[in-house]
């Protein structure tokens, strides 16, 4: 039987047989303002405070912003870096031949954290940096590979652009173990959030449409209404 890795989210996990698969390379995919990062963030601080210290890699966002945002949720990240549960890697500024050094970068910290949730944000924003789809296969699998063996469960983040329906490079989906997708809709009333797991391997998950519902206490899942 899989071990299983709550995501910090209820509803969600009530749709996956109790979490995430431990070690998988999980993709979060969608559109912006989706509830992504939200998403991400309530998997990394949960783990923080049940034993598993996490990473979060940003390639869009600096650490003061990200913090300053989360705790609108509840989400105390100073308190975790403080504690040293929870490690943010800026790559804001990484330039494109920096690139391939992130890998190393990451196993370093992951290694001294002894972390066991990592978070990419986005795979898209770091894949600019190679001019072959195939370098950034290549390391996604090295990735994927060096967390696997740490017993490290990755959600990596791709941007869906609004009204496109492509993922990323087009290869994330075969390499990774579960993809959950975010749309932004337009519906009679305005705009609604929607999720839905396209895949979760060794899972018996949930095929249908979930309401993405975002409140002061964070992002939760409910039945779909159209």
């Amino acid at each position: 039987m899989l071990k299983r890795v709550k995501t910090g989210i209820q509803t969600l996990d009530k749709l996956i047989e109790g979490g995430f698969p431990r070690g998988s390379l999980i993709i979060l995919a969608g559109s912006p303002g989706s509830g992504k990062t939200i998403a991400a963030s309530q998997f990394l601080h949960y783990g923080a405070t049940h034993g598993e210290p996490g990473i979060y890699v940003s390639f869009g966002e600096r650490r003061e912003v990200y913090v300053d945002n989360m705790k609108q949720f509840g989400l105390d990240f100073g308190k975790l870096e403080d504690k040293g549960t929870f490690k943010f890697m800026d790559m804001v500024t990484t330039k494109n031949e920096a690139i391939p050094s992130i890998l190393e970068a990451v196993l370093e910290e992951a290694q001294s954290l002894k972390a066991k949730r990592l978070v990419v944000d986005s795979f898209s924003a770091m894949s600019l940096g190679f001019e072959k789809k195939i370098d950034a296969r290549i390391l996604l699998h090295l990735l994927d590979k060096i967390m696997r063996s740490l017993e490290c469960t990755t959600l990596m983040l791709v941007e869906i652009p609004t009204g496109h329906s492509e993922m990323g490079l087009g290869f994330e989906e075969f390499v990774s173990d579960g993809i959950i997708l975010f749309e932004t809709v337009e519906v009679r009333s305005g705009i609604s959030k929607r999720s839905i797991i396209r895949k979760m391997r060794g899972t018996n998950h949930n095929q249908n449409y979930c309401n993405i519902v975002i409140s002061d206490q964070g992002l939760s899942l409910a039945p779909y209404v159209s």
